[in-house]
């Protein structure tokens, strides 16, 4: 793993460079070729560049994270690939047939096909990936927004209570619940009815329905 000098770790820091610029900072110092970047190598020197920050007390930017991230995931796909290689069947020779001049028979090769990555290809990877993170975090936002707009906040059961009784009071303590209900929907119905119920476990008033689906006669009890 690449040690980093700490006068540059320091020039970095003063110098507010942005990920780009110190991933370039790192393959120039590293003497990498920027036409075909090793993976592996540049991941371990990034996440030194990060271990020395964070020994400084630095706040690390999430950007910085995220690089991190995906440059380990680059890594560790970059070793699995050369395992591959190392395991591949380079031809082991199949005894022949027992048929005269028959060719020798070799099995099928595993294959991956690989090739170089520049450090503008890289750089332009990496950008491509903050757009999206970007671009599902806003549709995230915005979905969040869209939900919580159509939710309305519930008002308090207790002041649902204090404003039907106030209604039934005010209309002499004996009403119907027709007239409690300012429009007769689902919505507004549901609302006046919950109240009703609590006024009747408290024995605040009493309700009485002559018939199914008849209109409900509401009545204060006194106290």
């Amino acid at each position: 793993m690449t040690e980093i000098d700490e006068g540059k770790l320091m020039s970095t820091i003063i110098a507010g460079q942005d990920w780009q610029e110190v991933l370039t900072t790192i393959v120039m110092d590293d003497g990498m070729d920027p036409m075909n970047i090793d993976i592996s190598r540049l991941a371990d020197s990034f996440m030194t560049y990060l271990g020395r920050l964070k020994q400084f007390d630095f706040r690390i930017p999430g950007r910085f994270i995220l690089v991190a991230s995906i440059l380990l995931r680059m890594k560790c796909d970059a070793m699995l690939e050369q395992d591959i290689k190392k395991e591949e069947i380079v031809g082991e020779e199949i005894p022949p047939l027992d048929i005269s001049n028959a060719p020798q028979l070799l099995p099928p090769m595993m294959r991956k096909s690989t090739r170089s990555v520049t450090l503008s290809e890289l750089v332009n990877a990496l950008n491509s990936a903050f757009e999206f993170r970007e671009r599902k975090e806003t549709k995230k936002l915005t979905l969040m927004s869209r939900v919580e707009n159509l939710i309305e906040p519930e008002e308090d059961i207790e002041d649902r209570i204090l404003r039907i009784m106030g209604r039934i009071v005010a209309r002499g303590g004996v009403m119907v619940f027709r007239d409690i209900v300012p429009r007769w929907e689902r919505k507004e119905i549901v609302e006046a009815f919950m109240p009703l119920l609590y006024l009747v476990a408290r024995g605040r008033i009493y309700c009485e329905q002559e018939e199914m689906f008849a209109d409900i006669s509401i009545r204060v009890m006194q106290a």
